[in-house]
């Protein structure tokens, strides 16, 4: 029987005489060794799955980080409210005799400032090791430092844990290593398995796989050498799969569960997505627990005789599965509970082990870390807003947030020669917002950018992804407005109706290409504004670009994109979007859309065409007299832009209504984005 650690976690004390129990003692001090039963055909038995995914390191949750535990607190879901519910099931459901098994489905890391923990105590697989998970898949996001540096986290966590040591099966059935050293040393030691299965208490066997899908796949640029088998158009790819669940079948598994970080869409809609195609092409998985697309499933969606659920994201619930198997039947009732509301109560009692020895003990490594380099600490309030129009994009259109983000980075340019500028930042990176008077932490301000790491492992020891100067011409910004106009209209389903019904080929034709632009793709920009018409067409006379320091793009007086000539201007970007930009799937989806699009960056003074050979070199570099580049990460930016003084052209640690609420927004000039209205 396996330890329920926090269980047994009632004070210092008791939790440092765990720390002297043997690893391999499987029977809590108290317990007496469970005797499990050996099932035969026609019993009936019963199980509950929790399920965590994408919880990307909110260790206090979602919402102001300084109001976390205290009176005000408004945040919602957390380690500490994970902990709590995550133990009254599983006392509720040992009163009972029925097992619980706990999963998480990937994107454990990035997304907060806890990123900073993982140079040197993970904090999500602290998490995992002190609520004694059953199994864990990995995430995209877990690949956002590359394999090599993830191999690191897991050995970091296995070697210093410093209760005890990382032990939590970390299952990744359909990923190829092509001769990755870190990832292999950690499949030859066990740690990454290719399946598994658990024998529970009451004797019911559960099989586990772990599947990172296409979708999922395509967003981690920095995964190389490593591959997933993850195309299920591909004939060959469902066969594998297939071959994974019918050898845990025969190998005595009566129930299989795949942690599939692949994603469902519109749950309580028409479910799609790639867990739902799965459920379609591959039998004998009783359930899914999926993760990606943060999308809650408020009931149990069944596909071909699967099961899938979806906890949501970033620890605001807990997806609670209570499962009826009759052996040599399967899975005969399986019931999702509601919505825990504990998980969202501000009225929350701390779970005194998670708050005082994992959140507290973090807090105090990081603030540590980041003040010797003359940052705020964790919870310092470095800034407010009276703009009630500042949420996280719910999907593509201008937001008050991203304009934010987008002039942030431009900002970093100062004016340079007094040449216009600009900034781009993908909603994908965008992963926090701000309520109307909210004081904003140092944390609050960098979970807004929080993602990515770079590719120079010099500049390793400080998340985030760096920004990088590109230099782009008339016709390239041009495009840019273009595609940008083109993701709005792959998410107007009227639009795209009309194309699909339309009869015309290559209406038809642009509908399915449409189908590729996600909500993430869409592009915020500062320094340049558009307008496109009713068919989301854009001109170049409907292009302006803003002066070089009218940063938060407030001025009538904007510039034709023609005044450019043949001269490019410098932009301003995240790693991420300027590696989108060579990816070649996306080089193929703007060729087929007719854009082209095409960076360059200065070598010796001269402009010459983006690569990944040169990439690097376009980093900004915050220090130019220290040796190498220092880099500039993107949440940097944010901290800078707002809080400088308005004499330094900053916010002067105001986000004003004024310039990002709906209402400036709502304007033709302050809009970055308008819309010809037909008379």
């Amino acid at each position: 029987m396996r330890r329920h650690v926090l269980s047994y976690v009632l004070s210092l004390v008791l939790l440092l005489s765990m720390a002297a129990c043997s690893p391999s003692d499987n029977t809590a001090p108290g317990e007496e060794e469970v005797q499990i039963p050996v099932l035969e055909e026609g019993d009936t038995v019963h199980f509950t799955l929790l399920q965590t995914t994408d919880v990307h390191h909110h260790a206090v949750g979602t919402g102001p980080s300084a109001s976390y535990g205290t009176e005000n607190d408004t945040t919602l879901g957390g380690y500490s409210r994970l902990a709590r519910r995550i133990l009254t099931i599983r006392g509720v459901n040992d009163a009972a005799g029925i097992p619980t098994v706990l999963v998480d489905s990937g994107d454990y890391f990035m997304g907060t400032v806890y990123d900073m923990s993982l140079a040197s105590s993970p904090a999500a697989l602290m998490f995992f090791e002190s609520m004694d998970y059953d199994a864990i898949t990995i995430g995209n996001h877990e690949l956002d430092y590359g394999p090599t540096p993830l191999a690191g986290f897991f050995s970091l966590a296995i070697g210093e844990y410093p209760v005890s040591k990382f032990n939590v099966p970390v299952i990744a059935s359909n990923m190829v290593t092509h001769g990755n050293t870190g990832i292999d040393a950690l499949k030859t030691a066990g740690v990454i398995k290719d399946s598994l299965i658990r024998t529970l208490d009451n004797g019911l066997k559960v099989g586990i796989i772990g599947l990172l899908g296409k979708n999922a796949a395509s967003d981690a640029p920095v995964k190389a050498p490593l591959t997933f088998t993850n195309d299920l158009s591909n004939n060959a790819v469902v066969a594998e799969i297939q071959a994974k669940v019918n050898a845990l079948r025969n190998d005595g598994a009566h129930v299989v569960i795949a942690l599939s970080h692949s994603g469902i869409t519109d749950p309580d809609g028409t479910p799609g997505g790639d867990d739902v195609t799965l459920a379609q092409k591959v039998t004998g998985i009783d359930i899914i627990a999926s993760g990606h697309e943060h999308q809650r499933t408020s009931d149990v969606v069944v596909v071909n005789g699967t099961r899938i659920i979806c906890a949501g994201k970033y620890g605001e619930y807990l997806a609670q599965l209570d499962v009826t198997v009759t052996v040599g039947t399967g899975v005969t009732d399986a019931d999702l509970a509601p919505a825990d509301e504990s998980l969202i109560d501000s009225d929350l009692v701390q779970f005194g082990f998670v708050q005082v020895f994992l959140v507290g003990a973090l807090d105090a490594g990081i603030n540590e870390a980041i003040v010797a380099k003359g940052l705020p600490e964790v919870n310092d309030i470095v800034a407010g807003t009276n703009s009630n129009n500042m949420a996280i994009p719910e999907g593509p259109a201008e937001t008050g947030i991203g304009n934010l983000a987008a002039d942030s980075i431009r900002y970093l340019l100062g004016g340079a020669q007094g040449n216009p500028s600009l900034g781009i930042v993908a909603n994908g990176v965008v992963r926090n917002g701000y309520a109307q008077g909210q004081q904003i932490s140092f944390a609050d301000i960098y979970n807004t950018l929080p993602l990515g790491m770079t590719l120079d492992p010099a500049n390793q020891t400080i998340p985030g992804y760096p920004l990088v100067m590109i230099y782009l011409n008339q016709t390239s910004i041009l495009n840019l407005c273009k595609l940008a106009a083109l993701t709005l209209a792959a998410h107007d389903d009227v639009f795209m109706t009309s194309l699909l019904n339309s009869g015309v080929p290559a209406y038809v034709q642009q509908y399915y290409l449409l189908l590729n632009l996600k909500s993430d793709y869409y592009l915020n920009f500062s320094g340049v504004r558009y307008t496109h018409g009713q068919d989301y067409s854009v001109t170049a006379g409907n292009v302006y670009l803003y002066g070089a320091t009218d940063f938060s793009c407030q001025s009538a007086a904007a510039i034709p994109i023609a005044a450019l000539g043949a001269n490019p201007i410098p932009c301003v970007l995240d790693l991420y979007t300027a590696l989108m930009f060579l990816d070649p799937s996306m080089q193929a989806l703007l060729a087929a859309a007719g854009l082209t699009i095409n960076p360059l960056v200065m070598v010796d003074g001269v402009p010459v065409a983006l690569s990944q050979a040169n990439l690097l070199s376009a980093r900004l570099d915050r220090d130019t007299e220290a040796a190498g580049v220092q880099e500039v990460k993107e949440w940097m930016g944010l901290l800078q832009y707002v809080t400088n003084t308005t004499a330094q052209l900053g916010l002067n640690s105001v986000i004003a209504d004024s310039k990002y609420g709906s209402a400036a927004l709502a304007t033709g000039n302050a809009s970055r984005v308008n819309v010809v209205v037909p008379d």
